[in-house]
């Protein structure tokens, strides 16, 4: 990290391991930063209450488990970053994800020169394999710290602002039919052109809730489907089939992540989009999903990939590989959700977001840019927002100070 030449912010025989990037952010990064070193890096646990329990294939939660980092400069300026953690993902836990960023991956950035991303990356995958809603919760807050301290919003240093807004869609939790008819009655009304359904049980009730919801929708709005896994490659060709009539727009990640010869079967097998999820972790899972043609559309989170750093070159992969892509979201709050929402404006192949955990949760730790129905940025540096660290202290259950 410390004097890297401009060579080493992006060496193409890196590009395929998510390492570096020919971008804006190198030359922005070199021009303005060269003297900007890493004084203190604090961890926040925070959960976030939500509004109602969200219930999907494998689990319901009550609460939302965050990491929140704050990543100070000797010059002054601020940085924030965030991990949502979830087992069923990632393999990581709350105090997991705590303990690898406070004793692992912290002390690597702590008195460092910040010259790029990259080398954190480098040197963060060479001491901790996986972990990587922890590493995205420092990545995003250098990405933070770096746009700001450039004065630019974060889209401009992730290639610039191919969209004017994203658009954000309801998502419904896995509840009875009549219930999820009704909440998709009410976003309707509320304005939102797009409403996402959890499903992944019995075939015959999935069809119910799917038929349900569609009657209850107003004309014009999309429906799209996620089954977070809970199908067979059998129970989900008869899903599909007999969906046929409701115009779902696509089904998001209908078999087991241990399955990618299914997921294969099952967008090869049908005329309905497939979108892979929780199988892509990184750039070496969407070149495999790329290589065998396994799905139609791929979704990209950061709390999978490690953060902004890889997700950008995901991004990038889809739109070589001419795979629309979607930025997916661990019901984070705004600070991880606003790094998604940047990413997704800098790349025209996004097409589509979940980026609805500040809807969902009923106490966030920043005030979203835009309304319930969509997220419009303002150009502020860095994410765009200012982080109320008194609100953060009053939900932290825990907080460590590396310095």
């Amino acid at each position: 990290m410390d004097q890297v030449d401009p060579a080493a912010v992006y060496d193409p025989a890196d590009a395929g391991r998510g390492h570096g990037h020919p971008c804006l952010l190198s030359f922005l990064v070199l021009k303005g930063s060269s003297l900007m070193q890493i004084k203190q890096i604090t961890v926040y646990g925070v959960r976030l209450p939500l509004k109602q329990p969200f219930k999907i294939a494998y689990d319901t939660y009550e609460d939302i488990e965050s990491i929140l980092v704050r990543i100070q400069s000797t010059s002054g300026e601020t940085g924030w970053g965030e991990a949502v953690v979830d087992q069923h993902v990632s393999g990581e836990t709350w105090q997991s994800a705590r303990q690898i960023i406070t004793r692992e991956l912290a002390p690597l950035l702590l008195g460092r020169t910040l010259d790029g991303i990259a080398p954190f990356h480098k040197a963060a995958e060479a001491r901790i394999r996986h972990s990587p809603s922890a590493k995205a919760a420092l990545d995003i807050a250098l990405h933070d710290l770096l746009a700001r301290h450039c004065k630019v919003p974060l889209y401009s240093l992730l290639g610039g602002r191919c969209h004017a807004r994203l658009e954000l869609p309801c998502v419904i939790s896995m509840l009875a039919p009549e219930e999820m008819a009704r909440q998709a009655r009410e976003a309707c009304a509320r304005g939102y052109g797009s409403i996402k359904i959890k499903l992944g049980d019995a075939p015959e009730q999935d069809i119910e809730r799917i038929a349900r919801v569609r009657e209850a929708m107003a004309p014009g709005v999309a429906l799209r489907v996620d089954a977070n896994q809970g199908w067979s490659a059998k129970q989900a060709l008869q899903v599909i089939r007999q969906a046929a009539p409701y115009r779902v727009e696509w089904f998001e990640q209908p078999v087991s992540i241990e399955n990618l010869d299914a997921l294969t079967r099952v967008t090869q097998a049908t005329e309905a989009l497939i979108m892979a999820d929780e199988p892509i972790h990184g750039v070496r899972d969407m070149l495999e999903v790329v290589r065998r043609q396994a799905a139609d559309m791929v979704n990209i989170k950061l709390m999978k990939s490690g953060g902004l750093h890889a997700a950008r070159a995901m991004a990038e992969l889809g739109l070589a590989a001419d795979i629309p892509c979607q930025i997916g979201s661990m019901v984070e709050s705004s600070v991880a959700t606003l790094a998604g929402a940047h990413l997704a404006l800098a790349h025209s192949n996004i097409v589509a977001n979940d980026l609805v955990g500040p809807a969902m949760i009923s106490r966030d730790v920043a005030d979203m840019p835009g309304s319930e129905t969509h997220i419009e940025l303002s150009g502020a540096p860095g994410l765009g927002i200012r982080v109320d660290e008194e609100r953060v202290r009053a939900m932290s259950a825990f907080e460590d100070r590396v310095d």
